[in-house]
C-alpha cells in the first residue's frame, strides 16, 4: 500500500505541472533550521537549571540567616533581661500558641490546666535540681515506701536530650537515696525494646527521659502513669546555643504532644502536678 500511495502522489504532481524539489534539500534545510532551535532550547534549560540552583542557594542562605538572627535574638534578650525562670503561665502560653487553630472546642476543654491547682511552685534561680525536688516532694522518703508495680514510677523528669538526661541523673544523686530506682528513658544509648523489657520487669521510682521516648513508651503500654504524682519539666536549662527545651521546634512539639495526649488527662483524674525546674 505504501508503494501505491507514493505512485499516486508522484503522478498527481506531474499531471498538475508542479515541480518537486529533491527531498534531500528539504532535509538539509530542516536540519539546519532545527539545529539552532535545539541549541537555543538547551541553552534555556541550562539557564533554568542555573536559576533553580541559584534559588536553592538563596533559600538556604536565607534560612541560615533567619536561624542566626534567632540565635542572636535569644542572646541579646538574655543579656538585656537576664535568664528568667519559667512559670506555670509560660507553659500555658506555649501550649496555647502551639495548638492555635488546631484543636476543636472539646479538645481545648480536655487540655485546660489551672496555673494554681495543677502546678507546684516553680523553681527560682537559687534552686538546684536536688533542692527543687526536695521542695516540691517533701515526703519523698515516705513515697518510696509505696508498693509499685513494674513500669509505674512516682515521678517523671522530662529533659531536652539524652546528654542532658545523663547530666541530670548525676545532679539528683543526693535526692534519690539508696532505695530509689531510676529508669533511663531516652533514645541515644538505649533501644526502645530494651526499655520496654526493663519496664515490664523492674520497679522504678523515677522515670528520666525525653518527651518523644516517654510518649512512645506510654502509648505502647510499657510505661504506666497510675502512680505518677509529679511530672517535672527541665524548663530552665539551656544548651550551648542558649536554647531551652521549648525553644527547639521538634522537641517542643514532642513535649506538647506528650502533655496533651497523656499528662494533662492524667492530671485531671489523679493527684498529680507539674514542676517547672
Amino acid at each position: 500500500m505504501a508503494d501505491d500511495l507514493d505512485d499516486e502522489w508522484w503522478t498527481s504532481a506531474q499531471n498538475e505541472g508542479e515541480t518537486s524539489e529533491p527531498e534531500s534539500d528539504h532535509s538539509v534545510e530542516a536540519s539546519e533550521n532545527a539545529a539552532p532551535v535545539k541549541r537555543k532550547a538547551e541553552a534555556i534549560d541550562d539557564d533554568k537549571g542555573a536559576d533553580d540552583d541559584q534559588a536553592d542557594n538563596t533559600d538556604n542562605k536565607e534560612k541560615k540567616k533567619k536561624a542566626k538572627r534567632k540565635r542572636n535574638t535569644i542572646t541579646v534578650e538574655l543579656k538585656a533581661k537576664g535568664s528568667k525562670s519559667g512559670t506555670a503561665e509560660d507553659l500555658v502560653q506555649v501550649i496555647t500558641k502551639h495548638y492555635k487553630d488546631k484543636l476543636s472546642t472539646v479538645e481545648w476543654d480536655n487540655i485546660k490546666i489551672d496555673t494554681d491547682r495543677n502546678f507546684f511552685v516553680s523553681a527560682d534561680k537559687e534552686h538546684t535540681p536536688v533542692s527543687y525536688l526536695r521542695t516540691i516532694l517533701p515526703k519523698w522518703k515516705k513515697m518510696l515506701k509505696t508498693e509499685l508495680k513494674p513500669g509505674s514510677p512516682l515521678v517523671l523528669l522530662v529533659s531536652a536530650s539524652a546528654i542532658r538526661s545523663v547530666q541530670l541523673n548525676r545532679e539528683i544523686l543526693d535526692f534519690k537515696s539508696e532505695q530509689c530506682q531510676i529508669a533511663k528513658l531516652f533514645a541515644k544509648h538505649f533501644k526502645l525494646e530494651e526499655q520496654q523489657k526493663f519496664l515490664a520487669k523492674k520497679v522504678c521510682h523515677i522515670g528520666l527521659g525525653t518527651p518523644n521516648r516517654l510518649h512512645t513508651l506510654v502509648k505502647s503500654g510499657s510505661l504506666h502513669l497510675d502512680n505518677v504524682a509529679a511530672v517535672v519539666l527541665d524548663w530552665n536549662w539551656r544548651d550551648i546555643k542558649s536554647k531551652r527545651m521549648v525553644d527547639i521546634p521538634e522537641i517542643r512539639g514532642h513535649l506538647m504532644d506528650f502533655m496533651k495526649d497523656f499528662m494533662i488527662p492524667h492530671m485531671s483524674k489523679n493527684h498529680c502536678k507539674i514542676g517547672m525546674l
